[in-house]
């Protein structure tokens, strides 16, 4: 019967810690975030959810609410909500969107709220991709940086070692383009060519003229902006794109209609064997074509005159409208953590902002390894307050020689356009 009394005490005890326990958690504040995220649009949703339950399970009190926003529709979305004071905690930041959003004073600096262990860990780049004018606009996340996916397989038996130049770029894809079929039609080509006039193919071609060694546009001591595209190098940029096209016919049919949608297919899909691309561009193609995996490489963009790589730098903005920063940029940094980001990068291609992250053996494999090793190629960002027309004067260029214009018509046009914007801003 003693035994028995211990026994119930005993219970009666833990029962009694456990109802303070959950006293304790009960009356504990509940903080709601409340964020728009792009990727919740895309197939990383499942990944992105699955972060905030994590940490949800490790901080009870927290309850974080992501909502699917895409990224073509944030900076309408955001600026209409700001008009009403109805903004949520935060949001996945648009590059072209910065601007815009330090002007309206939305942005919290999330600086004060982030570890500075955490903060010096982060890649540098990817610190001034997130900063405008001495402000950090968005909390680092995930980088995704331009490059070459390309088939080591194919590149093997073209008995090249590896791309340095634009010239072993052509070479190669000369090589990858061929009459399998044996019926006097091209069923496999070199390139996967992203040539439609809109910010996909845009953004890929400035590499292009970058890897030229034109600066697009520069802005000085004195604050004035220099546009590049009157440089003869501009030139020769334009002309080598479209004739990898026109003359050397290393790249599918439906040139200005093949976006990255299209073009990431012709690779999965083993039609093609080079790509201009983001890092993401592996998750995808694997995605389609597991059987891809192991024949896969990577090489940072050919040189003409430099190498130069878009950082592509993602993250979530916080808001004025956040009471909590302090609980937000605790998750921000959780999702940026070893355990967190290293299965985020493998299966989405997005890389980690972490530095020593790079060196996980996880990164070893070929197919990583160019994108890497790009990133200390770095073009800074040059937040020209014209960049949307100034894209859209070079996507203007290719597409319309792709559909017959001539070098010296496209050159006018650009010229033109060029003057006009140099005297807009």
């Amino acid at each position: 019967m003693k035994k028995l009394t211990k026994l119930t005490t005993l219970l009666l005890a833990l029962a009694m810690v456990l109802t303070l326990c959950v006293s304790a958690y009960a009356d504990e504040e509940v903080i709601e975030i409340t964020y728009f995220d792009t990727l919740l649009t895309e197939k990383e949703a499942p990944m992105i959810q699955a972060m905030a339950q994590k940490y949800m399970e490790l901080h009870p009190n927290v309850k974080i609410t992501g909502i699917g926003v895409p990224v073509n529709d944030m900076a309408t979305k955001i600026t209409t909500l700001a008009a009403n004071d109805d903004l949520p905690d935060g949001f996945f930041m648009p590059t072209e969107f910065m601007g815009p959003a330090k002007d309206m004073g939305i942005i919290l600096d999330p600086t004060p709220y982030l570890d500075q262990e955490w903060l010096d860990s982060v890649i540098p780049g990817c610190l001034t991709d997130a900063t405008m004018e001495g402000q950090l606009m968005f909390v680092p996340w995930h980088y995704i940086p331009q490059g070459v996916v390309y088939r080591t397989d194919w590149l093997a038996e073209a008995g090249m070692e590896t791309i340095e130049t634009w010239d072993d770029f052509t070479k190669a894809a000369k090589a990858f383009t061929k009459d399998l079929d044996n019926d006097g039609r091209k069923d496999q080509w070199g390139f996967s060519m992203v040539s439609t006039r809109n910010g996909s193919g845009e953004t890929r071609f400035v590499n292009f003229v970058r890897s030229f060694g034109v600066d697009e546009a520069v802005k000085d001591a004195d604050g004035k902006w220099t546009l590049g595209l009157t440089d003869s190098r501009f030139q020769d940029a334009l002309k080598y794109f479209v004739d990898l096209a026109l003359v050397e016919d290393v790249v599918p049919p439906g040139l200005t209609e093949t976006g990255y949608p299209e073009a990431a297919a012709y690779f999965a899909q083993e039609k093609t064997g080079l790509m201009v691309t983001g890092s993401n561009a592996l998750g995808a193609i694997l995605s389609d074509n597991p059987n891809l995996k192991g024949k896969l490489g990577s090489i940072p963009i050919p040189m003409a005159e430099r190498h130069v790589c878009s950082l592509q730098t993602s993250g979530i903005a916080i808001t004025t409208s956040c009471e909590h920063p302090e609980v937000f940029a605790d998750f921000l940094q959780f999702i940026t953590s070893p355990e967190i980001a290293i299965e985020f990068a493998v299966n989405s291609g997005r890389f980690p902002v972490v530095a020593e992250l790079a060196s996980d053996p996880t990164f070893d494999d070929p197919m990583y390894q160019g994108f890497m090793s790009a990133a200390q190629y770095a073009y800074p960002p040059q937040l020209y307050p014209g960049n949307g027309e100034l894209l859209d004067i070079m996507g203007e260029a290719y597409t319309t020689m792709l559909s017959g214009t001539s070098l010296e018509d496209a050159m006018e046009r650009v010229n033109e356009r060029a003057e006009e914007l140099a005297e807009e801003y």
